[in-house]
C-alpha cells in the first residue's frame, strides 16, 4: 500500500510547481518538432530541475520507501545538465548551428546511469539484491562530481561566448538588439553561474544550502519556464547579430551583393521551378561556397534553404491559381510548374505555409 504523510503548505507548493513544471518540461522539449533547438534544450534542463523539485517533495513526504512507489528521481540525472547548457549557449550563439548525431555521445553518461540505476532499484525490489549505488566510490565521482566540474567548464565556455559576442556587438554599427540578446543570455549565466556554485558548495564541502537551490529551482522553473513556453522567440539569436557573425565569418564575400544576386536568380530567373533544386545546384550557378549561401538565407531571411525555396513555389502557385489563364490547368499541373515533385507535398506545404489548402483557393 501507499501511505503518504498529510501534505502541509510548503509541500502542496513544491507537489504543483512540479505539475507545472512537468507540464512546462514537455511544451519546451515539443519545440524540437518546430527546430527551436535553443527552447529545446532549456526543456531538457527545466526538466531535470522539475525531477529535483518532485524529488524533494518526495523525500518531505517520504514518498520513496512507499511500496508502490515509481522511481521517477532516477530518471533526473545531473550528467544531462552540462550538455543540455552547452548545447542552450550554441543555439543561441551561432547562427549555423546543427545539432549532430555524433554530439549524442555526449547525453550517454546520462544514459547510462538512468540505465543502471533502474536496474538496481528494480533488481533490489524484485530480487532483493543488495546493490547499494550510493557507497560506491566510482559512481558517486561519476554522478555526482563529474556533472558539476563539467558545469565549470561549459560555464567557462559560455563566459567566453559572451565575452566574444560583446566585441563583436560593440563594433556594429547598430548595436540595440545585440546588446539586448547577451543581456538575455548574462542572466542565464549568471543563474546558472549561482547554482554550480551551490552545487559545489553541497558535493564538495557538505555544504547545507539545499534551502537556497531550492528557492532558485522554483524561481527558474517559473520565470525561465514561461518565457520559454509564452514567448520562445526571446531565444532567437537577433538578426543583426546573425548577419554581423556571416559578414565576420565570411569577409571576402559581400553580403550585400550576394543577396542581390540571390534574389535575382530566384525572382527574375525563377530557379525554384526546377524540381529537387539542391543548395549545392543554387551556390554553384552563384559561384559561392554552400555553407555561405546556407547561412545567407538563414541570417537575413531566417528561414533554412528548403523553406525559402518553397515560399517562393508557393506564392509561384498562389499567382498561377488566381490567373483566368491557368484554369484550365489541374492543381497537379501548377504544383509541377511551380516547381513541387508531388502532389502530396505540394498540398502539405501549401496548408503550412498559408494555412488553407490549395482547393480552396481554386474553388473561390
Amino acid at each position: 500500500m501507499l501511505h503518504l504523510k498529510v501534505m502541509n503548505l510548503e509541500q502542496i507548493i513544491l507537489l504543483l510547481v512540479s505539475g507545472q513544471g512537468i507540464l512546462l518540461s514537455l511544451a519546451l522539449l515539443s519545440s524540437i518538432f518546430r527546430k527551436r533547438l535553443a527552447v529545446f534544450f532549456l526543456g531538457l534542463i527545466t526538466f531535470i530541475f522539475t525531477i529535483e523539485i518532485l524529488n524533494i517533495w518526495a523525500m518531505r513526504m517520504s514518498y520513496h520507501s512507499s511500496d508502490n512507489a515509481f522511481p521517477f528521481w532516477l530518471l533526473g540525472s545531473y550528467l544531462i545538465i552540462p550538455p543540455a547548457l552547452l548545447f542552450f549557449v550554441r543555439a543561441n550563439t551561432q547562427p549555423d548551428f546543427r545539432f549532430k548525431r555524433k554530439s549524442l555521445l555526449l547525453f550517454l553518461p546520462a544514459l547510462i546511469e538512468i540505465a543502471v540505476e533502474l536496474f538496481s532499484f528494480y533488481s533490489n525490489k524484485v530480487l532483493h539484491t543488495g546493490y547499494n549505488l550510493i557507497d560506491n566510490t566510482f559512481w558517486y565521482i561519476l554522478t555526482e562530481i563529474v556533472p558539476v566540474f563539467a558545469m565549470i567548464f561549459v560555464l567557462v565556455l559560455f563566459g567566453k561566448k559572451l565575452y566574444s559576442l560583446y566585441l563583436q556587438v560593440k563594433q556594429m554599427p547598430s548595436k540595440g538588439n545585440g546588446y539586448s540578446q547577451i543581456h538575455r543570455l548574462t542572466v542565464f549565466f549568471v543563474i546558472f553561474s549561482i547554482l554550480t556554485l551551490f552545487w559545489l558548495l553541497i558535493t564538495l564541502f557538505d555544504f547545507q544550502v539545499f534551502t537556497i537551490i531550492e528557492v532558485i529551482l522554483l524561481l527558474f522553473l517559473f520565470a525561465i519556464g514561461y518565457i520559454g513556453y509564452f514567448k520562445p522567440s526571446f531565444f532567437d539569436i537577433p538578426r543583426v547579430l546573425k548577419t554581423q557573425l556571416v559578414a565576420d565569418k565570411y569577409p571576402q564575400f559581400n553580403d550585400k551583393s550576394e543577396l542581390e544576386k540571390l534574389t535575382a536568380l530566384f525572382e527574375d530567373e525563377k530557379v525554384y521551378t526546377k524540381q529537387k533544386l539542391s543548395l549545392k545546384e543554387v551556390a554553384t550557378h552563384l559561384g559561392l561556397p554552400e555553407r555561405y549561401v546556407s547561412e545567407l538565407i538563414n541570417s537575413y531571411f531566417n528561414v533554412s534553404f528548403t523553406s525559402y525555396v518553397n515560399s517562393f513555389r508557393v506564392k509561384e502557385a498562389m499567382q498561377r491559381i488566381n490567373d483566368p489563364r491557368e484554369k484550365n490547368k489541374t492543381l497537379l499541373a501548377i504544383a509541377m510548374e511551380a516547381g513541387f515533385n508531388s502532389k502530396s507535398s505540394f498540398n502539405k506545404i501549401f496548408k503550412d505555409t498559408t494555412g488553407k489548402n490549395p482547393s480552396y483557393y481554386l474553388n473561390k
